[in-house]
């Protein structure tokens, strides 16, 4: 089983050939196993986390979280699907700044501030502006996050000690989204200010603090369940994005032609967007429809075939993939 974009749950027994098991309508899903999906949901004015059995259909009501159900667009949110952590910011008034946003940890059944930043609306977005951090390693011993996710000038990158809540490093970084690929290891990548000036692959430890894992200009990074790979777009030539597929170890590192959105289906097996060029649009390029799945085992590149109705899009037909796995 794959999530697709956090909304869409294929079969990916044959990643060429998957079959669409379900898809979510104003929530987003995650896969507990290959029989359990969890999504959100919200109860008298609380949000909750449901659990789904896709055997039998049947749903059943886990934790109540305690972030807004409606929170504005810069109030990022994220938990932990049994409930036990999430981190939040506080709701502020639309149109008003600058102004503090406080940013919290619920933690072993209390809520606790990390720390407060001062925020502003506004702010120039686009295609391939910054993404923010907000992610509990594997394990649940630490979180990364960045400020963007709370304001949209934010350039901190944060990691802190869920056992004791500290702050054990801090980089003054605008980012590009990150991952972690173990309970003590993160990857994310870096960006200037703006666009044109390039960034880097950065990686954070515990013992090791943050040092530089390659020097390419990723975009939005990704890894496979293992912890053995990393996906990315490399967006040093906004006219000319690719995916680049890069192992931990040794081993041969992938790129493709024009193509964004890179997303592991299975440990081995990433799909992506392939591109078009689009000389008369905002953007060089836009994602032209096909999806490949690149095997890096046999190490070939497929397009997948998606039986009638069942192509990750939204209603307004744009393609969501493949980028959000639960």
């Amino acid at each position: 089983m794959a999530v697709i974009g956090r909304v869409f749950l294929y079969d990916v027994t044959d990643p060429i050939h998957p079959r669409l098991i379900c898809r979510a309508t104003n929530t987003a899903i995650h896969l507990f196993d290959n029989n359990t999906l969890g999504y959100t949901t919200v109860s008298a004015k609380h949000v909750v986390i449901v659990r789904r059995d896709l055997t039998t259909g049947a749903d059943s009501q886990g934790p109540q979280l305690h972030m807004a159900p409606t929170p504005y667009y810069w109030v990022s949110a994220s938990w932990t699907w049994d409930g036990a952590l999430e981190v939040y910011g506080t709701s502020v008034p639309i149109n008003t700044g600058p102004y503090p946003v406080q940013v919290h940890l619920w933690s072993n059944g209390a809520d606790h501030v990390l720390y407060t930043l001062q925020a502003v609306p506004g702010g120039l977005e686009s295609r391939w502006s910054g993404q923010p951090i907000l992610a509990f390693s594997p394990g649940g011993s630490y979180l990364a996050v960045s400020d963007y996710g709370f304001a949209i000038v934010g350039s901190k990158v944060r990691f802190f000690s869920i056992a004791d809540r500290r702050q054990k490093f801090v980089a003054t970084t605008y980012t590009s989204g990150g991952t972690w690929l173990a309970d003590d290891r993160f990857v994310w990548a870096t960006r200037g200010a703006t666009p044109d000036v390039p960034g880097k692959l950065m990686q954070w430890t515990p013992t090791g603090g943050a040092t530089v894992l390659r020097s390419e200009f990723w975009y939005n990074p990704t890894s496979s369940s293992d912890g053995r790979w990393l996906a990315g777009v490399l967006v040093t030539d906004l006219a000319r994005p690719r995916v680049i597929i890069a192992p931990l170890g040794s081993g041969r590192t992938f790129q493709t032609g024009l193509a964004s959105n890179p997303g592991f289906v299975t440990p081995t097996v990433v799909w992506y967007a392939e591109e078009k060029l689009n000389p008369a649009g905002y953007d060089p390029t836009s994602p032209d429809g096909v999806i490949h799945s690149l095997d890096l085992a046999n190490q070939t590149d497929r397009i997948v075939v998606f039986n009638a109705g069942e192509a990750p899009k939204d209603a307004d037909g744009n393609l969501q993939c493949c980028w959000g796995q639960g």
